[in-house]
């Protein structure tokens, strides 16, 4: 495909009115064949200019973002990346001026990682095949041409060298997923290996237990990298003599050398930088860019509000939305946007007891404090309470004296609205991202409230006037949303009595508890009532005897689950509210709390699954997922409240709000309280120094993700995106299971198993060869994945065939590149249990398990009531598994061993349970891409010695996680639970260890020998 490129005049011109700056944030530097001239990525575009500097020319700029600019070795083409068809394709275009050429048109992700010596073609990576796989195209076109074999050959920063053929890679998924990330050591550490195609030899060359990186090689086949080794940040080495180059304190990233070997371009403190070869000086030239970018505000329409309350009055609503303060009438239209510092985010908002006030929580560097303001404007912002944590779950008490919240992760406590005095009420554990549901008794003298006890929720009741708590529930089980009834005697929960709700969740129930004693009505009573002329006031006291509880119990629904507990008293009405799907479907529902003829509850008509809920004079509001509704309790139906109003937003003020919320969001839920042995304020202070560069998403992406990698932790990231990154397209290959031979495009190596192309009758043989797609003849040397470019994916393509000069057509159903990548996982699986079954005479089960989640382990629990019950050892694979959370269940049935024997008159008897696995060999193979969830397997079927583990160390990658969501969408994982052995290892820094360690290599998988396999056979032979 031909598109026109920028020239460079036209670039300047562009370029020329706007004012210079040195460039930050540049990335994926390069360098022309001399190394003169350096090409650099830069918001979305490509530059270039002189290696000492001056002003950067823009050469690149299409619809998307265009990045990893690769000068060819001959120096006349300019290969590069760009996404404007929705995913990175790769590009070339002459150095001198001219066409653009796309090269490739998949729907996976293509980038280029060099060049081959002779200029002729490009070495690029791509996750078409597997997680990352180097690929050989031609740069005057053609169908790209898979390096290597073997599903699991993920092979990154390649090059290859000029001089001796040699193919310069890494392999691990830490050098091309997370190839910042500082500190770790381990089995899965990038090391620089190499593979002679013509000799067949293989060779690591470094052996580092950290990372080594990014091999770089000149034209005289001299060999360069980036290391940790030195001083525990990367530096640049020479590898003929081990020797450092660089010895910054500051990381090197993206390093190239210039095909003459006099220079290298790389990136430090997202600045270019040059390292002259022969002079082993490093520089930093300076870079001017005639840059326009401006972080203009943006015009947002209000929507569902993350926060919102009716004011006591009934009159007033305040709510926040995207992180700024509204007030408006109940109606919702007349929107009045209350004055908050730029650069912070508002989050809960309630009344004060004279509607005339908010108290409200927003962000303050960070951490989250609570502030009040009046709703008039006629008094500022006051700070009441601003922690160096962050504040949660504000509830006001019934009479506006008192609000209640959780702060940071330990403590419950209480604010006088009166004299603004704080008082810790009680220290529990809570996981500070985390909201936890409180209310206050009716009478306002006591609050219940959810906390952490046993990794799961317990219920507490404090009382205000004792200042003391009492765990109610005190369960191993999960309890959430305690809400009083209005007399006090009772205490409604949510309740899962039978299994604990962490970490794979759990369905609850709707509960109702007597709190004492109580005595049920009595007709009699009901009778007197008719006579008398004044009724008593309601007494709402409470009073809690814990003696015995869990037996008083009473379930409120016989069917279904439900969440999201509220209770609202209405006069002598009361209401309860809650989301249940008893009738089939999820919804709100509504019922009146009576002594006698208590009826069904009803389903709030108008309004889904409510996830928020205020109570304010004799209106109610509730939100769903998509909107705020006024709600009648009464007749059960909810009127949506159209909130209309625009106003602007200041990306760059959200930018800096979300960096300091990212940091203390860590700040206050990573596992490790001393952060991994890092300062982690320090971190804070120097990545804040470079926001002031941030211009675009992308820099921030990459800046937050760089001060995250400080941690050297799992399971961390942030994850970002919006419009403004949003491709002008995009497209979709038409997979079919139809595999082409590697050296021949067109000709049809295989039909892959259970892809839409495996049916009964499919007359395509190995050897076919492909003449059309849908009609369109191919013209020879076009790359054949361009005639599978669509940009819809049809449902099914016609394909023309030849075979022995005869044309003929197929038809065949279409799927996608994940489901087609699935697949080719499985071929590998089943060669590998085809392989046991003939090596063990069909005695040894070999069960596979790709992750951790409810879907591999149904397989699982398929595989092992089908394969292995009839056989007599077990090869349970671990190895490549992703991770998940199902490491309880698996080993709960691999410890399955049986006890007695039943049978039917005098049919044979048969073990219970029917499966044991406990009770034949078992091996577990591991390797460095057991990561997560399998790690914690993995450990306990060592610890409880269920099996015997051959293969490699796990990759040490094990917090379990959860995520926070950020003011914009965005968001960022938690690695907050740390999981240990029980002698108190950290399974992060320790992974688990193979009782018998065997490696597999680069050159194994090429050869598809498996000696890990072949060693677990071994082990289990004879039977």
């Amino acid at each position: 495909m031909l598109k026109p490129a920028l020239s460079l005049i036209a670039a300047l011109l562009l370029c020329s009115g706007a004012a210079a700056e040195n460039v930050t944030f540049a990335t994926k530097p390069a360098l022309t064949p001399d190394g003169s001239q350096i090409y650099f990525s830069y918001s979305g575009d490509i530059y270039k200019v002189a290696t000492n500097g001056g002003l950067a020319l823009k050469v690149i700029s299409m619809g998307g973002n265009e990045s990893n600019p690769k000068i060819s070795p001959d120096g006349k083409l300019l290969a590069f990346s760009s996404n404007e068809q929705g995913n990175n394709n790769v590009y070339v275009v002459p150095v001198a001026g001219g066409v653009i050429t796309q090269l490739t048109f998949h729907d996976a992700s293509d980038v280029p990682a060099s060049w081959s010596p002779d200029s002729k073609g490009i070495y690029i990576e791509s996750n078409r095949y597997n997680t990352r796989s180097t690929y050989y195209v031609p740069a005057e076109g053609g169908t790209p041409v898979r390096l290597f074999p073997h599903y699991f050959n993920t092979i990154a920063n390649l090059v290859k060298n000029p001089a001796t053929g040699e193919y310069y890679f890494n392999e691990s998924t830490e050098s091309f997923a997370f190839q910042t990330r500082k500190g770790y050591r381990g089995d899965h550490n990038p090391d620089i290996k190499s593979w002679n195609e013509k000799t067949k030899e293989y060779k690591e060359l470094t052996d580092f237990r950290g990372r080594d990186i990014w091999p770089m090689v000149d034209k005289g086949g001299n060999l360069y990298y980036v290391s940790e080794e030195g001083n525990g940040e990367a530096n640049i080495v020479r590898h003929t003599d081990k020797k450092y180059l660089t010895s910054f304190e500051e990381s090197v990233q993206y390093p190239a050398i210039s095909h003459d070997g006099s220079k290298i371009v790389f990136i430090k403190g997202y600045r270019i930088h040059v390292l002259d070869l022969k002079s082993g000086e490093s520089v930093e030239p300076q870079i001017e860019l005639a840059d326009n970018r401006i972080l203009n505000d943006i015009s947002v329409p209000l929507g569902r509000p993350q926060s919102f309350a009716i004011s006591p009055d009934g009159k007033k609503l305040v709510f926040t939305f995207r992180g700024l303060l509204f007030v408006s009438d109940a109606k919702g239209n007349f929107v009045k946007q209350l004055p908050t510092p730029a650069g912070e985010r508002a989050d809960e908002a309630i009344w004060a007891s004279d509607s005339k006030g908010v108290y409200y929580t927003r962000t303050n560097g960070g951490w989250t404090g609570l502030y009040f303001r009046s709703a008039d404007l006629k008094t500022a912002e006051t700070p009441l309470f601003t922690p160096e944590s962050s504040i949660k779950s504000l509830v006001i008490s019934p009479k506006g004296d008192k609000i209640a919240f959780v702060n940071g992760g330990k403590s419950l406590m209480v604010i006088n609205t009166a004299t603004k005095a704080t008082e810790v009420l009680q220290n529990h554990e809570f996981w500070a991202f985390q909201s936890y549901p409180i209310s206050f008794s009716f009478d306002g003298k006591h609050l219940a409230y959810a906390a952490v006890n046993l990794f799961e929720r317990d219920i507490f009741i404090y009382d205000l006037a004792k200042k003391s708590s009492l765990n109610l529930t005190n369960s191993a089980n999960f309890e959430n949303d305690p809400v009083f009834s209005p007399d006090g005697k009772y205490l409604y929960i949510l309740s899962n009595r039978v299994s604990s709700a962490f970490p794979r969740g759990a369905g609850t129930q709707v509960y109702k508890i007597a709190l004492e004693k109580v005595v049920g009505p009595f007709a009699a009573d009901e009778y007197d009532k008719l006579f008398v002329s004044a009724r008593e006031k309601r007494d709402s006291s409470v009073v809690v005897r814990p003696d015995n509880i869990q037996r008083r119990y009473e379930r409120v629904m016989s069917r279904g689950e439900q969440h999201s507990l509220f209770m609202v008293s209405r006069g002598e009405k009361s209401y309860l509210l809650f989301n249940s799907n008893h009738e089939g479907d999820w919804g709100l529902y509504v019922t009146e709390l009576k002594e006698w003829d208590q009826k069904p509850p009803q389903k709030i008509k108008g309004i889904g699954m409510a996830s928020a809920y205020s109570n304010g004079g004799k209106e109610f509001f509730a939100a769903d997922r998509e909107a705020l509704y006024k709600v009648d309790l009464a007749s059960a139906t909810a009127t949506k409240i159209d909130l209309k109003h625009n106003f602007a937003k200041n990306i760059s003020d959200e930018f800096r709000q979300m960096f300091y919320e990212v940091w203390a969001t860590l700040e206050q839920n990573f596992y490790d309280v001393k952060f991994h042995g890092v300062d982690w304020r320090a971190k804070r202070d120097y990545y804040a120094g470079f926001l002031k560069h941030v211009k675009s998403r992308d820099d921030l992406r990459i800046l937050l993700n760089d001060m995250l990698n400080e941690l050297n932790s799992s399971h961390m990231g942030f994850s970002t995106g919006g419009k403004d990154e949003e491709a002008p397209s995009r497209y979709s290959t038409i997979a079919t299971g139809l595999i082409f031979k590697n050296d021949s495009p067109y000709v049809l190596d295989r039909i892959v198993p259970g892809s839409k192309a495996d049916y009964s009758g499919n007359p395509l043989k190995a050897g076919d060869i492909l003449v059309s797609v849908n009609g369109v003849k191919l013209e020879s040397g076009k790359n054949r994945e361009l005639y599978f470019a669509s940009a819809a994916l049809p449902r099914e393509v016609v394909l023309g065939f030849m075979r022995e000069g005869k044309e003929f057509d197929v038809k065949i159903h279409t799927m996608s590149t994940p489901e087609l990548r699935a697949l080719l996982y499985t071929e590998w699986e089943d060669w590998n249990r085809a392989y046991v079954d003939s090596a063990a005479n069909g005695k040894i089960a070999y069960l596979h398990m790709r992750d951790m989640s409810p879907e591999s382990l149904e397989r699982f629990y398929i595989e092992i009531n089908t394969i292995a019950v009839h056989k007599d050892a077990l090869i349970l694979d671990l190895r490549f598994n992703n991770g998940g959370n199902v490491h309880r269940e698996v080993i709960d049935m691999l410890s399955q061993r049986e006890h007695f024997r039943w049978s039917h008159r005098d049919n044979p008897r048969v073990s219970h349970p029917n499966v044991t696995p406990a009770d034949k060999p078992i091996i577990v193979l591991v390797n460095e891409r057991s990561l997560s969830d399998a790690e914690v397997t993995s450990n306990g079927i060592k610890t409880l010695s269920l099996a015997k583990l051959v293969g490699t160390e796990t990759y040490r990658w094990i917090i379990f996680t959860s995520s926070a969501r950020l003011i914009d969408g965005s968001s960022v994982r938690l690695p907050a639970w740390g999981c240990y052995t029980l002698d108190g290892k950290d399974l992060e820094f320790e992974g688990v260890s193979p009782d018998i360690y065997v490696k597999n290599t680069f050159k194994d998988r090429l050869e598809s020998k498996d000696p890990q396999l072949e060693r677990a056979i071994k082990e289990l032979l004879p039977l």
